[in-house]
């Protein structure tokens, strides 16, 4: 298609005019006799066009360090350059990187110290309440899961693209906006129908009288943060977590005024009751979407 530049050396495509630099598709013939490599750019396109071919994909996406930013670009363009229309259907979706660390100067923290770290941390922070740790089933799990779910939560609060040093405090602390926070947030929203079984079956959403929540600025801050949570950018995990986050705060600043247990009026009971099952159905597929299994119990 004439997009290689065929002069003595490595085989180029010029792609200065759309400001990405010179793609080279093919190395020096000396150093292609020598190793008989191909290289990324090539081994990229050809994957590209046989993996289109298998599956016919509506969208494709690359996850790739921010670092390979510029080979990404490149690799696009020049599928683009070659005729294909699929090419505006790949994503590059990027992220930066954990600094810090070096194998060489033994400062590398494995995920599985940290967990470990993590887990003992919110182990003995749940023992301080007996009572509670005595009805938890599996306390070693929930630990467990506490302790990972803080340490996604710290990992992911950040814009992808930006890059971070490791730091111990950082993994493990455990007050105000973190995972544990979360699970906090969710397993009081389970407890509601454990609590008030008086109130189930709930009716179906068309058959339920909201004009008890229309009246609470509160209940209804939540039905709004429920209606946009299908706008919200999943590529970027930072802000699934700050929606999940301005949920909870919403759940949490409800309790004292939309009250379900002890509520004499049992259509205004349900109506509160549906709210918040609703609130705990989207606070749930946000933390799935983090990869984070919600607690019914801690």
């Amino acid at each position: 298609m004439g997009l290689i530049d065929d002069h003595e050396g490595p085989k180029l495509v010029d792609l200065e005019k759309y400001k990405l630099g010179e793609a080279v598709v093919r190395k020096k013939e000396l150093f292609l006799r020598i190793d008989g490599n191909s290289i990324y750019l090539t081994r990229d396109i050809g994957g590209a066009v046989e993996r289109y071919e298998k599956y016919k994909f509506d969208k494709m996406i690359y996850v790739i360090s921010s670092q390979q930013g510029l080979h990404v670009a490149q690799f696009f363009k020049a599928l683009e350059l070659m005729g294909f229309p699929w090419a505006k259907d790949l994503v590059h979706v990027n992220y930066g990187l954990v600094q810090g660390m070096s194998t060489r100067k033994g400062t590398v923290v494995f995920l599985n110290q940290i967990i470990k770290e993590a887990k003992t941390v919110m182990h003995e922070q749940m023992q301080k309440n007996e009572e509670k740790y005595n009805a938890v089933e599996g306390p070693e799990m929930t630990s467990e899961e506490l302790g990972i779910t803080g340490i996604k939560i710290q990992d992911m609060a950040a814009k992808r693209i930006s890059n971070y040093t490791f730091n111990w405090d950082r993994m493990l602390f455990f007050e105000g906006d973190t995972g544990p926070y979360l699970q906090y947030a969710h397993l009081r929203l389970a407890s509601i129908s454990r609590k008030n079984p008086h109130l189930l079956p709930l009716p179906p959403p068309s058959e339920i009288n909201i004009n008890p929540l229309i009246t609470s600025a509160h209940a209804r801050e939540i039905a709004f943060l429920l209606g946009t949570y299908s706008d919200v950018e999943t590529h970027e995990l930072s802000g699934v977590v700050t929606f999940a986050f301005r949920l909870s705060h919403a759940i949490s600043s409800a309790w004292e005024t939309v009250i379900v247990k002890g509520e004499e009026d049992i259509e205004k009971g349900k109506a509160r009751m549906w709210l918040y099952e609703s609130a705990r159905d989207v606070l749930a597929a946000s933390m799935k979407l983090l990869s984070i299994r919600p607690l019914e119990r801690m």
